[in-house]
Formats: structure tokens, C-alpha cells, sequence
């Protein structure tokens, strides 16, 4: 393991709209085909999933201070987020780890809500724990029941396939949503 991986990924989730789910399972898989500890991985795992999200907050915290964010802080929606966050507190910054789409909104919002330094970084700090453990244990799991080797080779044999499988796909959906939407209208 590099250190430059490591900050890739930081990097990655800071600013990739690609999901956090798939930049950590292609990175922990990435590990784990090159046989790294896995206690290791988690750990490295952790620390930079925690810089990542905290950078979010001091984002955060830094436009509070903007003069025309301050006036755009006084909508309705961020009202109820503070409600939100009043009310769940640290618990809903964790629980948002697991849901994509929340994941990093919630991390701003708190960091412009002036959420609590101490609470925010336990939060956090709990939440990415748990977060790059459990994509840890379940690549590493993974790896050994279906070497991910092996994966990696049959995608890379087969890649012709494998692309124009996910354009079907694509071109499937993109079909179904206009008939759906065409239904609508009528």
C-alpha cells in the first residue's frame, strides 16, 4: 500500500461525483488482490475516509462565514435540516454514512450550521470506522471465497461483453423511463 493511493482516494471522494461505495470497493479490492493485511487496509481505510468527510465540514464552516451564503442560509430547507440535526444530532451525521446521497450534504450543512466540533469529530470518527470496516470485511470475504483476481481477469477477457451488457442496460432504462413518463403525460 502507497501513500499516494491513499490520498487518491481522499482525493476521489472530495471531489468525484463517482459514489464513495464504489471508489472504496474498488480500492479495499484493489488491496486485497495484492494481498494486504487487512487490519491494515481498514485502518488506512478509516483514517483517510475521516480526513475526507472532515474536509467537508470545514468546507462548510468556511462558506458559513460568506456573505451571500449567510443570506441564503434563511430557506426553508435548511431550516429543517438544522431541526434535523437538533434533534438527531451526532446520530444522524453516523447514520448518514450508510445512505448515498446524504453522505456528504449532511457533512456541509453541519459544517455551515456551526454543528459542535467536539460531537461532529466523534461522530465522525465512529461513522468512518464503521464504514471502511464493513467494506473491508466484505471484500476481504469476498477475496476469499472468489479471488478477486480472477474477477478482474474475467472483466478484462471479456470486456467487449461486459460493456455492452451495461448499454443494453442503459438503453433499457433510458426506454422504460421514457414510456413511464409518456404514460404520465397522458
Amino acid at each position: 500500500m502507497k501513500i499516494y493511493e491513499l490520498i487518491r482516494l481522499a482525493l476521489e471522494i472530495m471531489f468525484t461525483p463517482i459514489s464513495d461505495d464504489v471508489l472504496m470497493l474498488t480500492q479495499v479490492g484493489i488491496w486485497a488482490s495484492k494481498d494486504i493485511n487487512p487490519y491494515i487496509v481498514w485502518i488506512s481505510s478509516w483514517i483517510t475516509l475521516f480526513i475526507a468527510f472532515l474536509w467537508f465540514f470545514l468546507v462548510g464552516r468556511f462558506f458559513r462565514q460568506v456573505p451571500l451564503i449567510e443570506n441564503w442560509m434563511a430557506k426553508k430547507w435548511l431550516q429543517k435540516a438544522e431541526k434535523l440535526l437538533d434533534h438527531f444530532g451526532a446520530w444522524a451525521i453516523m447514520l448518514a454514512f450508510f445512505v448515498p446521497g446524504v453522505r456528504h450534504p449532511i457533512h456541509y450543512i453541519s459544517g455551515m450550521l456551526k454543528f459542535p466540533l467536539k460531537k461532529y469529530l466523534l461522530a465522525n470518527f465512529l461513522a468512518s470506522s464503521l464504514y471502511s470496516g464493513g467494506w473491508t470485511f466484505m471484500v476481504y470475504k469476498f477475496n476469499q471465497k472468489i479471488k478477486i483476481k480472477l474477477v478482474l481477469t474475467w472483466l478484462h477477457q471479456h470486456l467487449s461483453i461486459v460493456v455492452l451488457l451495461l448499454v443494453a442496460i442503459l438503453f433499457l432504462c433510458f426506454i422504460f423511463y421514457k414510456v413511464k413518463r409518456n404514460k404520465n403525460e397522458s
